[in-house]
């Protein structure tokens, strides 16, 4: 599926501000799944974009605005030519508890099975967890029924919790948007010893009526590691396993390794108004 993105994030601010500095992760990875054949990113007030890649091999894309501006505009632009991850032409199954107990794992895994800023594991969220899991011995079926769980039980709100939310918060709360669901899946995984990366892109709502949640702005979702088939995509806002339709942006602990647009500046009013628009479209 060959996928267009455009994502325009604006700031206005009540005063001037000043030595904006920024950190964009808006470069869609490649990967098996996926090849980016074009990526543009440009910046209002102009400036200079240098580059680098961080721990997790997302694109980080970092300015500074020295002078003073009421206005900050950062738009992205690409085009994704997405397949099925790990050509699947069946659902993952075969990768048990006990393989992944007993069994070797890559060293890539390790950092997800830590607490992280926003995904902490408790004892609360652990039993919560085993109950999810109930009888089932099998990876990819564990992380189908936390997903299943959470599409389910929570309520999809906007406004009702922030970026800086923790993953036992929407677990107690049962509500949020899909940062919040990425994050108590992410918790519940890793409190059963399931290796899980949060994940940011973005996904083409091929329904008529846009019956999709979450597809007017920048997506997240999970990643599980399922053994021979690798990272598994599994959506718990929309209760779907990952396919071409969805484009990676990075991956990382939590929000706080991927977020798209994140920095700092001066001045400013104390305040400043943001606006956000993302379009995917299928070319």
């Amino acid at each position: 599926m060959r996928l267009q993105v455009y994502h325009r994030t604006e700031y206005f601010y009540l005063e001037d501000a000043a030595k904006s500095s920024n950190e964009l992760r808006l470069t869609p990875k490649i990967t098996a799944s996926q090849d980016v054949q074009r990526s543009i990113i440009s910046v209002l007030p102009a400036t200079r974009l240098e580059h680098y890649d961080d721990l997790n091999c997302n694109r980080v894309h970092y300015f500074t605005i020295p002078e003073q501006h009421n206005r900050l505009l950062i738009e992205s632009r690409s085009i994704v030519e997405t397949s099925k991850p790990n050509d699947l032409d069946s659902l993952p199954y075969g990768y048990t508890h006990s393989e992944l107990k007993t069994g070797p794992i890559p060293e890539e895994c390790y950092p997800y099975l830590q607490n992280s800023t926003y995904v902490e594991n408790t004892p609360e969220i652990w039993r919560e967890a085993v109950d999810i899991k109930g009888e089932s011995e099998d990876v990819f079926q564990t992380g189908y029924a936390i997903m299943d769980y959470i599409y389910s039980n929570y309520q999809y709100a906007s406004g009702t919790t922030t970026a800086a939310t923790h993953a036992g918060d929407v677990i107690r709360e049962r509500t949020g948007v899909c940062q919040d669901f990425a994050h108590a899946m992410t918790a519940f995984c890793r409190a059963l010893g399931i290796p899980a990366r949060y994940v940011s892109g973005y996904f083409y709502d091929s329904t008529r009526n846009r019956s999709l949640r979450g597809s007017e702005a920048s997506h997240a979702w999970v990643e599980i590691y399922g053994g021979k088939a690798g990272w598994i995509g599994l959506d718990p806002t929309n209760r779907k396993v990952v396919d071409d339709t969805y484009i990676v942006l990075a991956f990382g602990r939590d929000y706080r390794d991927v977020a798209p647009v994140i920095g700092t500046y001066y001045g400013g009013g104390g305040s400043s108004r943001l606006s956000i628009r993302v379009q995917v479209d299928r070319l």
